[in-house]
């Protein structure tokens, strides 16, 4: 597998450098693999998991639809965890507890009540997935395709994934044409 993260912030222990400036966009980038892998004919054999700022069950949706077979949400599950956004990661000073191992600091993060709201958010994630398919009238998320997913582009002008990035059919690469 290859998991894909996008440059679109990071941790509170990145560099503020790094956070604003570094990487590229995650959808984009995305889609640049999954094209180099059907484009070279390795794609079926290679799963990709998105990731980059999903905190919804939409967020989730979209990364499926361009390309992605599996979605990981650190940051939602942070954010569910208790995580503040001190952004005190690295000094191990993380005033809730979740990135220290400073026992007074660590003492606030009740597990047995963080646990519960961890499993409650990922639940409710998964249960707004299929919300999703179901009013798209998709039974599988293997079933989503890029023209499904439409962004504003103008104040008038909306445009499908589809029409936005030219997706690759398998071998492209191979052909020595494009």
């Amino acid at each position: 597998f290859i998991a894909v993260d996008g440059g679109e912030g990071g941790t509170g222990a990145a560099p503020l450098e790094f956070s604003n400036h570094v990487g590229s966009p995650g959808i984009e980038s995305l889609i640049f693999v999954h094209n180099a892998l059907t484009g070279f004919s390795l794609r079926q054999h290679i799963r990709l998991i998105g990731s980059g700022k999903v905190t919804t069950g939409f967020g989730m949706i979209k990364r499926l639809a361009l390309g992605a077979d599996l979605v990981y949400s650190a940051r939602a599950m942070m954010f569910a965890l208790g995580c503040i956004h001190a952004l005190r990661c690295n000094t191990n000073k993380c005033p809730t507890g979740v990135t220290t191992q400073n026992p007074y600091l660590v003492a606030g993060l009740v597990v047995e009540d963080k646990r519960k709201r961890v499993a409650m958010y990922h639940h409710e994630t998964v249960k707004s997935v299929a919300e999703l398919l179901g009013a798209m009238g998709l039974q599988r998320v293997k079933d989503l395709q890029p023209w499904q997913i439409v962004r504003r582009v103008s104040n008038t002008e909306t445009k499908s994934y589809a029409q936005i990035f030219e997706y690759l059919h398998n071998g492209d690469l191979l052909q020595g044409d494009i």
